[in-house]
């Protein structure tokens, strides 16, 4: 269900949940990634502004880019230094997948507005686009910022980091920042996931289920944690695990008829290959 998984703000679930789809993703927003921005007050147009800002977050929440493109478009003609119409800009074309359109965005608005949250998406459109060693060096900056200001959500750039590095396939230091991310927010569900794909991979598979568990806990209409982990019990042999899961998935309100309908599929799945097969001739 999701692509990137880094942490910005997020359209709806059922569109993407980072950029997790990064920005994954990725469903109601989620709310610890959201970081959209908004219009200085006191401007004359703010209310204005404001107004279309609300009207393309919709469009993006609603999984229609394009709606948001055709909308900012417009605004940014008429508002070329409203750091939070470049931030949305950035956040479509990242929706849109266009990666250095969106940088270019990010950029735009982060040298207007120097806010760790925009930053933070800038950091995952850089993700996005595999400019790694970039994005670790301005998530290293934006630590040093967020330090000295009252930002409160550190865990989404301890997170960002841990998912760099996972990129990189340097287990040691994403493990280190995704666990931390989680020991400043336990709730956190993205870098639970993460956490639970290094330990699979890393063949832990214990670690792996109990990471992959709380990921659901933490968000419940979330299909990924719960096929990757019908997957891992699928391949142990633990067939009646998988169903198990998928199962109370089924039973979760506010699913999406598309990851319901992908659940189904999987348990089909899961359910026909447990069936005795009859020989031809036997």
């Amino acid at each position: 269900m999701f692509g990137d998984r880094s942490c910005g703000y997020r359209p709806k679930f059922g569109f993407q949940i980072s950029i997790l789809r990064a920005l994954l993703s990725l469903m109601p927003v989620l709310a610890a990634c959201q970081t959209a921005g908004h219009t200085d007050a006191g401007s004359p147009e703010s209310a204005v502004i404001d107004s279309q800002k609300a009207i393309a977050r919709n469009a993006l929440d609603t999984g229609k880019p394009e709606a948001a493109l055709n909308s900012l478009r417009m605004l940014l003609q008429q508002y070329p230094d409203d750091a939070g119409l470049h931030n949305l800009m950035g956040l479509t074309q990242l929706s849109l997948k266009n990666h250095p359109r969106a940088i270019k965005e990010f950029q735009a608005a982060f040298k207007k507005d120097k806010q760790v949250a925009t930053g933070l998406n800038l950091s995952s459109a850089l993700i996005s686009a595999g400019e790694y060693q970039r994005a670790v060096r301005l998530l290293t900056q934006l630590l040093a910022q967020a330090e000295s200001t009252s930002y409160a959500y550190k865990e989404r750039l301890y997170h960002n980091l841990g998912y760099t590095y996972a990129k990189e396939r340097n287990s040691a230091k994403a493990e280190l920042w995704l666990q931390r991310a989680v020991e400043e927010n336990p709730t956190f569900f993205l870098s639970h996931l993460e956490l639970a794909r290094l330990y699979e991979r890393s063949n832990r598979p214990e670690k792996a289920v109990a990471s992959y568990r709380k990921a659901m806990d933490y968000c419940l209409v979330c299909f990924e944690p719960v096929q990757a982990l019908s997957s891992l019990y699928i391949k142990t042999g633990r067939t009646g695990e998988a169903r198990r899961v998928l199962m109370q998935f089924g039973k979760n309100e506010g699913v999406s008829a598309d990851d319901l309908a992908k659940a189904k599929n999987l348990f089909t799945q899961v359910t026909a290959n447990d069936l005795p097969i009859k020989k031809v001739g036997g």
